[in-house]
């Protein structure tokens, strides 16, 4: 008896087992056919409107700065769309009236209206769902309706770093910036696939493409901040048209570049004047004033014509030469050769380029790259101005001398400094550290050296630019324990008529940091100050707050034997 009742037991158990698996299966069974004939009812729907064969693309690489910092990346929206025609088919089977409420709510429509207005239309776009709302749509979106996946690029630091990286269009392509000089990395795949859509109206791929590369910069985030954040302080404080700088390894990696006033990459649309688009410390042309002196120094020195020790006459800082007057800021008499650069004459620089001539003095602005494109890896750059060098005359080489009657870049004057900085080399500015898939590093970039100065010739210009700081034009940019050289700039603008304006300035300072053991080249310009109009004022003072900024990001040591002992006015060109 007991045996038998243990028996009925495990019957019991068995059977109450085998219908509960038998029930699964069944709802297994009938979900998937719902599905798959909702899939094929779906197909028959959209004959007409979706081609079974579309394009279908890859996400887009990401874009980092050299921290690991995400400066562009990818937002994925969902856009809400209704087939009228299916909806209606359906609509008794349940009560769809609190989504079609919360869908007038939520886009300002009355969604009824539109399903009766358009009873036999397959395809009605609704718009872009806030992401807020994704998860509660998910799951109560009925019948009809459907969420198409959407990709859209998004930038974090909108205007900080917005003219190295630019942006994209409509169609995802990259317009300039790094986004269009690498966007055959950037871009995912696109390949042509077959589609089907789900009872819900969502887009289902039988193959998925391969995403973009993700692009890793030199450019260090902290910096660039920084420095966006000192070229509004000097914009402001001077009432200026525009300010520019770069800060920059003596190797040509680009830690930080930059423009104000400038633009937000995310409202890019909302700016109808390029010129705030534009990158202009690779674009924007301009006359460098007394930081091209640099030129006529090296060559001076380079050549051997000049040896560093002579004295010259400075004509009290008035020179009547070819017909026109050179004039210095200071009635300077007798200069060494030193104090030329210190002082910034422009009568004894435009002596020393005539004294070279014009032959040896083209020879070395060739070298340090003027008139030609540096090669930086970002679109829409000029390769500057320079005069004919057959039809040059005696008074134009003279003003070249003193940076006036040719025109540059910053990039080009910033890559002429690091040439002084590593030792005599010629470099190419990158923003590129390398290109990652997977993980994995697919390319590196590999810098390019070329050999244009002595290294006597570099030690002796090295040791002039300190004297600039430590007592002639550039001494705002002194920096208590700390080896800083530099140079200070202050051009007339040329007024489109043959002559210069004499309201009109673009004043500059060029940095090398520290002086001693280089890893830095900073260059702020300044364009139509208000006032005061000294590249030493204007620009040298955020220089020295950069080069005080990097000291202490980088932990660079201090040497306490040095003391510049800061004078109380500043003056010059």
């Amino acid at each position: 008896m007991q045996n038998y009742k243990i028996f009925m037991k495990i019957i019991r158990f068995k059977t109450i087992f085998f219908v509960i698996i038998a029930c699964f299966l069944i709802s297994i069974v009938r979900a998937f056919c719902i599905e798959l004939l909702s899939a094929k009812r779906y197909k028959q729907i959209y004959t007409n409107d979706v081609d079974p064969t579309v394009q279908v693309q890859g996400k887009r690489g990401l874009i980092f700065d050299s921290k690991g910092k995400i400066l562009a990346t990818n937002l994925f929206l969902y856009d809400l769309f209704i087939d009228p025609k299916y909806y209606l088919k359906n609509q008794k089977k349940i009560d769809n009236t609190k989504f079609l409420n919360f869908v007038d709510k939520v886009f300002n429509i009355n969604i009824q209206d539109i399903i009766q207005e358009n009873p036999k239309k397959q395809y009605i776009n609704i718009g872009i769902l806030p992401i807020k709302y994704y998860h509660y749509v998910k799951i109560n979106i009925p019948l009809g309706f459907g969420l198409q996946k959407l990709q859209e690029r998004y930038y974090p630091y909108e205007n900080t770093v917005s003219h190295i990286i630019g942006f994209v269009d409509e169609n995802g392509n990259g317009v300039i910036g790094v986004e269009k000089q690498y966007n055959m990395y950037l871009e995912g795949q696109k390949i042509f696939e077959k589609v089907y859509l789900t009872p819900y109206g969502n887009l289902n791929y039988t193959k998925i493409p391969q995403n973009g590369d993700n692009i890793h910069l030199t450019i260090n985030e902290t910096v660039q901040s920084y420095l966006h954040y000192l070229l509004k302080s000097t914009l402001k404080k001077h009432k200026a048209k525009m300010a520019m700088g770069i800060v920059m390894k003596p190797d040509g990696a680009i830690l930080a570049m930059d423009d104000v006033p400038g633009y937000n990459d995310n409202k890019y649309y909302d700016y109808t004047n390029y010129s705030r688009i534009k990158d202009m410390p690779i674009n924007f042309l301009f006359e460098p004033g007394s930081v091209f002196k640099i030129v006529t120094m090296s060559s001076a020195l380079n050549s051997g014509i000049f040896n560093g020790h002579e004295t010259l006459w400075c004509d009290n800082g008035y020179w009547p030469v070819f017909g026109h007057v050179i004039e210095d800021v200071e009635d300077n008499k007798h200069l060494r050769f030193d104090q030329v650069f210190a002082y910034s004459s422009n009568v004894c620089s435009a002596k020393i380029a005539l004294k070279e001539n014009k032959k040896i003095f083209y020879k070395y602005l060739w070298r340090f790259g003027f008139g030609k494109k540096t090669g930086i890896d970002l679109p829409g750059e000029e390769s500057g101005i320079v005069k004919d060098y057959v039809n040059l005359r005696p008074f134009d080489l003279a003003t070249m001398a003193f940076g006036q009657g040719i025109s540059v870049t910053q990039i080009q004057l910033a890559r002429a400094y690091c040439a002084i900085a590593n030792g005599g080399y010629l470099i190419t500015p990158h923003v590129l550290n390398y290109i990652s898939k997977n993980h994995k590093i697919i390319y590196k970039y590999k810098e390019h050296f070329v050999k244009i100065l002595k290294p006597q010739t570099v030690k002796k210009v090295k040791h002039i630019l300190a004297d600039v700081v430590k007592y002639g034009t550039g001494i705002y940019a002194q920096l208590k324990n700390y080896s800083i050289g530099g140079k200070t700039g202050t051009a007339q603008v040329a007024n489109g008529h043959g002559g210069y304006s004499k309201k009109k300035y673009i004043g500059s300072f060029v940095a090398i940091f520290p002086l001693n053991k280089p890893r830095f080249v900073i260059l702020i310009t300044v364009v139509d100050p208000k006032g005061v109009n000294y590249g030493g004022v204007v620009a040298a003072p955020y220089v020295a707050k950069m080069a005080s900024f990097l000291a202490a990001y980088y932990k660079i040591p201090g040497n306490n034997t040095i003391n510049n002992n800061i004078k109380k006015i500043a003056w010059g060109q």
